[in-house]
C-alpha cells in the first residue's frame, strides 16, 4: 500500500466524522438552554431550601412542590411529571 492510499479517506469515514462533528455542535448549542426558571431563593420556598440541605435527596423534595404547584394548575404545556428540579434550578 502506498502512502497516497493511507491519507486517503473513505466516504464513510467522512460521514462518520461529519455526523460526529454534528452531534458535538449540538449538545454544545443546547447544553447553554435552560429549561425552566430557578426556584427563587425567597421565604415561600425557604421551606424547600432546609429539606434540601438536610436531606439531599431531590425526589423527597420534590413531593412538597405540589402543595403549593398542583399539576392541573400547571400551563398546558407544561410535562406533567413529578420530577421538578429536573428543568427548575434551586437558585
Amino acid at each position: 500500500m502506498s502512502q497516497k492510499d493511507v491519507s486517503k479517506l473513505s466516504k464513510r469515514d467522512m460521514l462518520f466524522i461529519g455526523a460526529f462533528v454534528a452531534l458535538m455542535l449540538f449538545l454544545y448549542i443546547s447544553a447553554g438552554k435552560k429549561l425552566g426558571i430557578d426556584v427563587p431563593a425567597n421565604s415561600v420556598h425557604r421551606t424547600f431550601y432546609q429539606q434540601l440541605e438536610q436531606d439531599g435527596r431531590r425526589v423527597a423534595v420534590e413531593k412538597g412542590c405540589l402543595a403549593c404547584h398542583p399539576i392541573k394548575t400547571l400551563p398546558p404545556a407544561h410535562p406533567h411529571k413529578e420530577e421538578c428540579m429536573v428543568c427548575h434550578q434551586p437558585g
